[in-house]
């Protein structure tokens, strides 16, 4: 039998459903800055308040992949999505009317729950029927990048124009666009596969667990700066309207992240890639955080983004080699989550308390703290250094 990386029949449509799942599920997480400048304009919060009530949704949206997690492989893929969907469209649609700000935090925890049981199949789908998920995993890099070029641009235009309500209407909109293909999703239940490393091995829980850790410490970092990329345009005399042009050329700048991610794929491993994305993160956050020369910012904020497209099919691939079944995938999707739930109140506590450089202090320890555990993660894999 060929040990060939190829994927399942039909491997296109479920590859579609797959992202269309991850892209619902995962919106709220994208549209982050906008949403957090859309309260502060809309509500008159502070930036920390603005930040705590972003963390709340994707809270919740972490906890519910957490949960979700060990129990995929026993139910429908294609049923928790439709449920999870409608659970999401009628708390995005409530939030677009409300006036009330209490009633708005809870419909924000309510879509979380729907967007994580979608974010946790998209990935659980992809490890448990593909052969080479982190080649899939590319290939959602690349439909967020040009996605996220229409979703930057609109997002910008309608938060400034309507605040909070633009940008939550802007995702009810996504959201039942690509209802349909979710009809692509497996109906069938994920199913177990080789791995890289036996899956009930010690190696392979320590592995896994680094993994979780190393992938929430740099994504806590990385929404950190991703969320309030917003005031940090505004601190380099960038305005949110521009700022969402700027995030729309970063995006297409991303392409290049995604598509070299896609091409190299694992031949030289997932430590050198793993160590060259770090490298260059703390170096954007460094400028990012420390000057207010507008034109820095525009080509940190450009390289951050071509950094985040080439960095999560390497961490999300690299969870999939430990468990095909989908569970380690799942729960990566959650740290994920996890770091995009903290980041942004982790943002606005430092920065309200000790300023923008002591942020980015901060920043660059969490991100060493976190290449130290995808290094030594990879390695007990039995990756190629």
């Amino acid at each position: 039998m060929s040990n060939a990386p190829t994927l399942i029949r039909g491997s296109g449509s479920l590859v579609a459903g797959a992202i269309a799942a991850q892209i619902v599920g995962g919106l709220s997480a994208q549209m982050s800055p906008f949403t957090v400048a859309g309260l502060i304009d809309g509500f008159a919060l502070s930036e920390r308040d603005a930040g705590l009530i972003a963390s709340a949704e994707l809270v919740a949206l972490a906890a519910t992949a957490i949960a979700f997690a060990p129990v995929l492989p026993k139910y429908s893929a294609r049923r928790v999505s439709f449920a999870a969907l409608a659970v999401t469209l009628v708390a995005q649609s409530l939030s677009v009317v409300t006036t009330s700000l209490a009633h708005l935090v809870v419909l924000r925890v309510v879509a979380g729950v729907g967007e994580g049981a979608l974010y946790a199949v998209s990935l659980a789908v992809v490890a448990s029927h593909c052969a080479n998920p982190d080649k899939v995993y590319g290939y959602f890099q690349l439909v967020w990048a040009l996605g996220s070029v229409a979703l930057f641009s609109g997002g910008g235009e309608l938060t400034s124009a309507y605040a909070h309500r633009g940008v939550f209407a802007l995702m009810v909109a996504v959201s039942a666009m690509l209802t349909p293909l979710l009809c692509r999703v497996p109906g069938d239940r994920t199913r177990s596969g080789p791995t890289e490393v036996d899956a009930g091995s010690r190696n392979a829980s320590i592995a896994g667990v680094m993994t979780m850790l190393g992938i929430a410490l740099y994504l806590t970092a990385s929404a950190a700066i991703y969320a309030f990329s917003a005031p940090l345009g505004e601190r380099a005399g960038i305005g949110t309207r521009a700022v969402g042009y700027a995030l729309t050329a970063a995006t297409i700048a991303g392409l290049a992240g995604a598509g070299g991610a896609t091409a190299l794929n694992i031949r030289r491993g997932r430590a050198l890639p793993i160590s060259g994305f770090m490298i260059c993160f703390v170096l954007t956050v460094i400028a990012l955080c420390c000057s207010r020369n507008p034109t820095l910012y525009v080509i940190a904020l450009i390289a951050s983004a071509v950094i985040y497209y080439f960095s999560l099919p390497y961490v999300f691939g690299l969870a999939a080699a430990l468990d095909r079944s989908g569970r380690w995938a799942a729960a990566a999707g959650s740290a994920f989550l996890i770091g995009f739930a903290v980041g942004p109140l982790f943002a606005g506590i430092v920065i309200s308390a000790a300023g923008y450089v002591a942020f980015a202090a901060v920043c660059v320890v969490i991100s060493v703290v976190a290449w130290v555990l995808l290094l030594g993660a990879s390695r007990l894999a039995a990756e190629p250094c």
